[in-house]
Formats: structure tokens, C-alpha cells, sequence
């Protein structure tokens, strides 16, 4: 069934919500099950019985189980009323790879019990004791790069008996970043990693053999190499480490790669930069209209990447 245009845009603005949040009774609905349902059919069926036959203990039993139900649905109600959700983060993904949600919950003045949240297909069950608060990561789909809203999350509790269900449908302002896919490693423009200064590199920049440290002693280094203070300590055998004695600078340029399409290009791009943030190299973007000066690191890898992610769509 569609509904109505205007009937959604309401529907969703009553579902918006602004971290942090405390639900309450004007962001709950709660609904028989279908286990509650055939309950209540039975509970009719007993009062049927009992009204025909005139049977005291046939009303007995069906008013303290109707009664049951109702302060189930109480409790079940309860459950969720008073729950905080603190903060949400969506981390960075690349595309075709789940981004990982990231919510924090805390129980406020009472234990909650047997509490699902759901986004999407993705959902997991926790329960919090009273005052306590508990992160929930929870695993979203992603099919396009670029920025990722993330969608309705479904609060939920069927606690005690499982004949009513309580949920809260929210729409909460996070968005994470989606990179492009990078390009499959077979496919990727080498020679921007391995090549000289003209071929998309800006040549060596710095030489050096100093010591950089120790690692654990392979069998192919020779004794030459053992560093027998470290290994003095009684953790194993030691072997001292120099730093690489070329340190190259490459520049990434939007019109030097070789790609069949637009996003191609992006995908290549992005694979290049993954590349050469594992070999540990320093790199830099040079894109239509920005320019991402050279850089190593987690943090440059994030800003080359979501240069990429954030071009336009293909016309």
C-alpha cells in the first residue's frame, strides 16, 4: 500500500530526531503480536464459554488472564520509555562494504531488558541494567560513494511475554561517508607507484640509512644484524631495522591516469591512494578545481579519499 505524499512527509517528520534523546510517549507504539493476537482470540473464546455455561471459575481464569495481557502491554511499554540514545557515528566505509553504526544507549532510572534495534536487515538484541549504558555497532549496506544518510533505526521490545510489541522509529541526523570502490589491484595504474618523477611522481626526495628500530630476528638476516641489547631482555632474538634509503613523494593527477570512464577514474584513484598509504609512501591528490598537498598518513588518506567520494555524479 502507498500512502499519500503528505501522509509520509508527516509520518517522517514525527520520526525525526535530534541526538541526545529521551524517548518518550509521543515516539512509542505498541501493537498486539501475532502470538497476542491468537491470545486474545482464545481469551474471547473463553468468555464466550464462560458467559454460555455461567461457569464463575471460567471468569475467574479469563479476566486474570486478560488481565495478564494488559500489564504485559504495560511493561512492554515501560520498557522503552525513559531510554536515551546518547550519540550515533556511521564510520567511513568504502563502497560495496558495510559502514559500521556505531549507538550509545544508557538506561536511565530502570533495567531494560530484551531491547532489538534494527537498521535495515542488520539488528541486534542487548539489555541494560539500571543507570548503565552500552554501545551497539550494528553493520549498514552501502551501494553508491558519497555522503550516506543514515535511514530509519527501529528501537523495539517484545519483553515480557511477547504479546505486545513496542517500537520507536527514529530518524536520527547522522551521516557518514561513503569512499568510491577502489579498483581491483590487477587493474591498477602501477606506474604511479613504482615510476619515475614524469610519470605521475615527484621524484626522490629524501635519502637515508639511519637506524629505525628493531624487529623480531629472521633467519635470513645474519648475525651482523642482531641488536643484542634488545634481545638482552630475554623476549627472543632482536634484529636492528634501517630506515629505506629512498623516500618518494608521488602526486596522484586527475588527468594522467588512464581510465575508460568517470568513474573509472575515481575507483582508480581511490585504489591508488590505498596503495600508497600501505607501502607507508608520501602522496598527494590533484583533482579538477583542488589540490591536496602530499602527506602520509590515516588523515591524509581520509582527505584524499573524501575528495573523491564527493565529486559530482557522472552528467
Amino acid at each position: 500500500m502507498v500512502l499519500p505524499r503528505f501522509i509520509r512527509n508527516v509520518i517522517l517528520a514525527r520520526q525525526r530526531a535530534d541526538l541526545p534523546l529521551r524517548l518518550n510517549r509521543r515516539r512509542i507504539y505498541i501493537l498486539p503480536t501475532r502470538a497476542g493476537t491468537v491470545f486474545a482470540f482464545f481469551l474471547l473464546a473463553m468468555l464466550v464459554a464462560a458467559i454460555n455455561y455461567t461457569n464463575n471459575l471460567a471468569f475467574l481464569l479469563t479476566f486474570l488472564l486478560g488481565s495478564i495481557s494488559i500489564l504485559s502491554a504495560i511493561h512492554a511499554y515501560a520498557n522503552l520509555a525513559g531510554l536515551e540514545v546518547e550519540a550515533g557515528r556511521l564510520f567511513p566505509a568504502y563502497c560495496g562494504d558495510d559502514a559500521r553504526l556505531q549507538l550509545f544507549f544508557r538506561a536511565g532510572g530502570r533495567e531494560r531488558r530484551r531491547l532489538n534495534v534494527r537498521i535495515g536487515t542488520a539488528e541486534d538484541e542487548f539489555s541494560l541494567s539500571v543507570g548503565s549504558g552500552r554501545e551497539m555497532d550494528l553493520n549498514v549496506t552501502t551501494s553508491r560513494r558519497g555522503l550516506l544518510p543514515l535511514g530509519q533505526v527501529v528501537i523495539s521490545t517484545r519483553y515480557p511475554l511477547g504479546l505486545f510489541r513496542a517500537w520507536s522509529p527514529l530518524v536520527l541526523p547522522v551521516t557518514g561517508l561513503v569512499y568510491p570502490k577502489p579498483l581491483a589491484l590487477d587493474r591498477m595504474d602501477w606506474h604511479h607507484l613504482q615510476g619515475d618523477g614524469d610519470e605521475g611522481g615527484i621524484g626522490v626526495v629524501s635519502q637515508s640509512g639511519e637506524f629505525g628500530g628493531v624487529r623480531p630476528y629472521r633467519p635470513e638476516d645474519g648475525l651482523s644484524r642482531v641488536s643484542w641489547k634488545a634481545s638482552a631482555r630475554g623476549a627472543g632474538l632482536f634484529s636492528k631495522e634501517f630506515r629505506s634509503g629512498v623516500a618518494r613523494t608521488l602526486v596522484f593527477d586527475w588527468d594522467e591516469v588512464r581510465a575508460t570512464g568517470y568513474e573509472e577514474r575515481i575507483s582508480l584513484l581511490a585504489g591508488l591512494v590505498r596503495e600508497a598509504e600501505r607501502e607507508g609512501l608520501c602522496y598527494g591528490l590533484r583533482l579538477p578545481g583542488l589540490t591536496i598537498a602530499p602527506g602520509s598518513g590515516a588523515g591524509q588518506a581520509h582527505r584524499c579519499l573524501e575528495a573523491l567520494a564527493l565529486l559530482p555524479e557522472a552528467a
